[in-house]
């Protein structure tokens, strides 16, 4: 992902995936412990990208 060239900002509000590294736009839950993340495409179980939130 190439960084703002008027700010020179590479931040992103997405997550980075934990496998590769690129961010993530969304999480595909294909089963209860099973997902897909895009738009890499790597697998892994959903609950890793799950923040902990209290509220």
């Amino acid at each position: 992902m190439s960084s703002d060239p008027e700010t020179g900002d590479d931040d992103t509000p997405f997550p980075d995936c934990p496998t590769c590294g690129e961010p993530v736009a969304f999480v595909v839950a294909t089963g209860p412990s099973t997902g897909t993340v895009e738009p890499c495409g790597c697998s892994l179980p959903p609950a890793l990208l799950t923040p902990d939130r209290e509220d």
